[in-house]
């Protein structure tokens, strides 16, 4: 439903498009009218009500007329639920490899906001109980411009499993091989006016007590006294339009071309690598017929070439031949269980009924009134004549029959039978009596899960289908001021570019929090618990919790004591690596000098070395002076003693040589 509809598409009643409907009317209301009439079945099982049994049960005893109900099935259907309310998963935006993790940020902030503010999470959950029941329910997505005529608002509908008919023979889980997928309503008049204000005058003018054949369990249908109403339907159906797409013969990636031809034509001629092709596009077509009048007929006007709904599914078999086998609900396999167990209960209270009194057995004549005999309860009197043939034993009571007590372990085994079938144990209901471990009964509560795998499954692909769908509608329907007025931000370059989700982008399943500022804290928890710092100033921020800015000036005015103080043993540790410098540069300076003082010496003592080679030159010659003077003095001695001389001389010699070498040596 929407209000920004061209009137370009406004029709007066056109025959062709009511043609068109009733073929599919006829060719499919029989599929769907025994699929809506096992769904009513399995919601008045869950509703408890019994009235229906001698309608499904035809040896049901027509003259029972105790009427209890031992609803077992409910609280399967809730604990499944319930789980699944206590579990909700949100969607969000995960860039594939190295792609822009920015817009994909973007993307996941908006799938919670349209979630938030739309109240989606709780939709699909109530959606997902009804196919718990029925088998399936439909999310209807679309976008109200009513208060919003530029970017339009988010709504996210709940349909029934009354509330729409299907083409019978889709196969494929997103329903885009359906022909046709019709929805109704019933509106007031104001209702139906303020969704299409441009046809307002005539809508006012309809008369509202029109019921036809269709879609007949819906409540509507059982209160034609209301006049008020009127029926608003939304056939939309296949179709095809011309579309053209651009190819890059390098890399192979195709693109629809959606802006003029012209414009297109500078763009080939500036790519020559993209090639242009015409092809046939599968679409969605929209046609909305109010009072069996049709007031629109045209493209889908939320500009997306997909149905605007999710199914969800509790158990879907395509390949089953007949339509209402093949979408069931948990409900449609505990019928038959649920009416044993109900019968056998009334039994067993019946027996027990009749222990309290089983009859009497009265000799003819032997009561004052024979009415007497048909007293119960407590504190009646029977009244006996004195003249009764056996007196007092004139009347006796009957004794009752015994109740075996295989009557209650068949009672209670069809009890359990109802959790066996539904795949539910009493550790998932929280109901186990016996003594045993933990562990066990955690392994219990696995395995009972795992047999509702498949249910959990279908809702988490049908809410994978929910956000691309929302993605595709923000592309389409936002302008870039209604995004950054929610993000706060500008939307990145690749926001709007539709093959960022095709190429870029996943949508998978995060913890679900009521903020994205929540999901934020519970994603940096688990980062610190992996070891990354995370300031506690930014915890605090994200967390979820009342009054906190007196916590947050606390923690920041520690912070910055905390850093002064760091500033301040900074400073100081500075000033002593710079005196431990200083120190060790003058040490350096010092031996600097030691050494140059140290060379200095080494070349004073070779010259003392050299002078004192020289003194011991200039000594030894001297010496031979003195020798040879000696010598002519002893020019008269004995040729004997001049050779003892002699070799005194020489000797002296010797040893004045050798002394000198070893000067030099260490001179040197």
């Amino acid at each position: 439903m929407s209000s920004r509809l061209s009137s370009e598409y406004f029709v007066e009643n056109d025959q062709d498009i009511l043609k068109l409907m009733q073929e599919s009317f006829n060719k499919n209301s029989q599929a769907n009218q025994s699929y809506w009439l096992e769904g009513t079945r399995d919601v008045r099982f869950k509703a408890g009500d019994q009235n229906l049994w001698n309608e499904l049960y035809l040896n049901y005893p027509v003259f029972q007329k105790k009427k209890f109900s031992f609803n077992r099935i409910r609280r399967i259907i809730n604990m499944i639920a319930g789980f699944q309310r206590r579990n909700r998963k949100t969607t969000i935006t995960l860039p594939i490899e190295s792609s822009d993790e920015l817009t994909a940020d973007q993307f996941s902030r908006l799938l919670n906001w349209v979630y938030a503010t739309t109240n989606g999470y709780h939709t699909i959950s109530e959606a997902f109980e009804g196919a718990l029941t029925t088998g399936m329910n439909l999310l209807h997505i679309w976008m109200d411009y009513r208060s919003d005529p530029i970017n339009g608002e988010f709504k996210i509908d709940n349909l029934s499993y009354n509330g729409f008919m299907l083409d019978q023979f889709f196969r494929k889980y997103d329903m885009s091989d359906a022909n046709f997928v019709w929805t109704r309503k019933y509106l007031s008049k104001l209702q139906a006016a303020s969704l299409m204000p441009e046809r307002k005058e005539e809508i006012m003018q309809m008369q509202g007590n029109r019921r036809d054949d269709k879609f007949t369990f819906e409540p509507e249908n059982f209160n034609i006294q209301n006049t008020d109403l009127l029926s608003y339907d939304e056939y939309w159906h296949l179709d095809y339009r011309n579309a053209t797409i651009l190819i890059d013969t390098l890399s192979g990636e195709t693109m629809e071309w959606l802006g003029e031809k012209e414009r297109l034509d500078e763009f080939l001629a500036k790519f020559p690598q993209i090639k242009s092709q015409q092809i046939e596009k599968q679409t969605v077509n929209l046609a909305i017929v109010i009072q069996n009048r049709v007031m629109y007929l045209g493209p889908n006007p939320y500009g997306i070439d997909s149905y605007p709904f999710i199914p969800i599914f509790a158990y879907f078999e395509p390949d089953v031949p007949y339509y209402n086998w093949k979408i069931q609900g948990v409900v449609r396999g505990l019928r038959d269980s649920q009416f044993l167990y109900n019968r056998r209960k009334i039994i067993e209270l019946d027996i027990l009924e009749s222990q309290i009194n089983s009859g009497m057995k009265v000799m003819e004549g032997s009561l004052i009134d024979d009415n007497d005999a048909f007293k119960q309860g407590q504190g009646q009197a029977l009244f006996i004549k004195k003249e009764a043939p056996m007196g007092m034993d004139s009347v006796q009571f009957m004794q009752p029959p015994q109740i075996p007590p295989s009557m209650i372990q068949l009672s209670e085994a069809l009890g359990n039978e109802i959790a066996q079938i539904s795949g539910v144990n009493e550790e998932l209901l929280g109901s186990a009596d016996d003594d045993k471990a933990g562990i066990l009964s955690m392994l219990r509560q696995g395995a009972g899960l795992t047999t509702l795998q498949t249910l959990f499954d279908n809702l988490d692909r049908s809410q994978k289908l929910l956000g691309e769908m929302t993605i595709s509608l923000i592309q389409q329907n936002f302008t870039a001021g209604k995004v950054r007025r929610i993000l706060n931000e500008q939307p990145s370059e690749q926001f709007f570019n539709k093959a960022f989700q095709k190429f870029d982008c996943i949508v998978a399943e995060g913890t679900l929090t009521e903020t994205q500022r929540k999901a934020s804290f519970v994603a940096l928890m688990e980062m610190q618990k992996l070891g990354i710092p995370i300031p506690p100033d930014i915890l605090i921020e994200k967390a979820p919790i009342p009054e906190k800015k007196d916590l947050l000036d606390a923690i920041r005015q520690l912070q910055a004591t905390q850093q002064q103080t760091q500033l301040s043993q900074l400073a100081l540790q500075s000033e002593q690596l710079k005196s431990q410098i200083n120190l060790a540069n003058a040490r350096a300076t010092a031996d600097e000098g030691l050494g140059i003082e140290r060379l200095s010496r080494i070349k004073e003592n070779q010259a003392l070395a050299e002078e004192r080679r020289a003194r011991a030159f200039h000594d030894l010659e001297l010496g031979n002076l003195e020798k040879i003077k000696a010598a002519k003095e002893l020019e008269d001695i004995d040729l004997t003693q001049l050779q003892k001389l002699i070799n005194i001389i020489n000797l002296i010699q010797k040893k004045d040589i050798q002394k000198i070498e070893k000067e030099k040596e260490i001179g040197e």
